[in-house]
């Protein structure tokens, strides 16, 4: 049963896929074309912003519609355990914006190599940076998936998401200004201080990006995976309660 389900939930994401993977080729393009800014800093917007819209966008229309369109009775009378239900719902809307941002990076890449004196950065750092751009987008997505209220709308997980984004940004507003040294080096003697401030995914990027990896790259990763696990544990409980 689980082919049917990811076949149903592809037949209705599949416009939302194309969707984003365009509009995210044609700014990229634009962005290179005009050259308004340096390509590093082309593809660090793309992999910020276009992560976190597309994923915004895509759990806006992942599970809510289940209960807008009154389709998750029947989902639930399905034979299959709602735990696979709720992986494909996952894994699909998830290709919503991971392929987007795979594909944008790969044309842009070629787009480079193809430009004589273009390539100012390795392509290790640009493999490193689109990975960092789909964990911040993938953990970004979870997060939403999880704060959302059971049974809720669209309107109402696009608000969660709001909520989401001001809550990551007042929490690293508070560690930069009381942190007064770079958590990224292990410069701050604190591994309490460190541990509370790798919650917040938006370390992904400067993360995955940074040369050397040491012990908070390990406790960083450590961090973020016990926070994916508690939202998708708590996104698969609220699933399994409102069906």
């Amino acid at each position: 049963m689980i082919r049917p389900i990811l076949w149903k939930e592809y037949r209705e994401q599949r416009w939302k896929l194309a969707f984003g993977t365009v509009m995210l080729l044609f700014f990229t393009g634009s962005f290179a074309a005009a050259r308004v800014t340096s390509d590093r800093e082309i593809m660090i917007v793309i992999w910020i912003c276009g992560g976190l819209l597309f994923a915004l966008y895509s759990a806006m229309g992942v599970f809510a519609p289940e209960h807008s369109n009154r389709t998750a009775a029947f989902l639930a009378s399905r034979p299959i355990a709602p735990w696979k239900t709720f992986a494909c719902k996952w894994f699909v809307g998830w290709l919503n914006f991971a392929v987007p941002l795979l594909a944008c990076t790969l044309c842009f890449t070629a787009f480079l190599l193809g430009s004589a004196g273009r390539v100012s950065y390795t392509m290790g750092m640009i493999a490193k940076g689109a990975i960092g751009g789909v964990c911040l987008a993938t953990m970004f997505y979870t997060l939403i998936i999880s704060c959302a209220p059971r049974k809720s709308s669209e309107a109402a997980v696009g608000l969660v998401a709001l909520m989401v984004v001001l809550a990551m940004v007042v929490h690293l507003a508070v560690f930069e200004a009381i942190g007064h040294a770079s958590i990224y080096d292990q410069s701050h003697p604190s591994t309490a201080f460190q541990t509370l401030c790798f919650v917040n995914p938006v370390h992904w990027l400067p993360i995955s990006m940074h040369q050397h990896h040491d012990a908070s790259t390990l406790l960083f990763l450590a961090g973020q995976s016990v926070v994916f696990a508690l939202a998708i544990w708590t996104s698969l409980r609220k699933w399994q309660r409102s069906v």
